[in-house]
């Protein structure tokens, strides 16, 4: 009869062991969660950024190469710095926007390690040692 009370105290302070164990890993994945949170809104909003710059200087170069080179050349070579405008601006335009694509392109997966982690404790949990 001592033994029963005895077992059901070793059972429950496993128990307790185990949930608080299990907080603390759920606690973890929890902060690095909100770690990769942060940074994909830090790289949402560079990326963001760049856009935007790329779009407002290349329609910024586009007026102003334009308005300068009609006002420079004579009339009947206007239509070729119109065009030489044209190419300068689309020129820088594209430029942003490959650099964009490229630091789109090279960041890894928002909740990546997040995702890897939570593999390992499934690994760790699953296996009988």
């Amino acid at each position: 009869m001592d033994r029963l009370p005895l077992f059901i105290s070793g059972f429950s302070g496993a128990a307790r062991r185990f949930g608080g164990i299990a907080t603390q890993i759920l606690e973890d994945r929890l902060e690095l969660l909100a770690l990769e949170l942060r940074e994909a809104k830090i790289r949402f909003v560079q990326a963001l950024l760049l856009a935007c710059m790329g779009v407002v200087f290349s329609l910024l170069g586009l007026l102003l190469l334009v308005l300068a080179g009609l006002y420079v050349l004579p009339p009947e070579w206007r239509l070729y710095g119109l065009a030489g405008a044209a190419v300068a601006s689309i020129l820088a335009g594209t430029s942003v926007f490959i650099v964009l694509y490229r630091l789109l392109g090279r960041k890894s997966l928002a909740f990546d390690q997040s995702l890897a982690e939570l593999k390992k404790d499934t690994i760790c949990f699953s296996t009988k040692n």
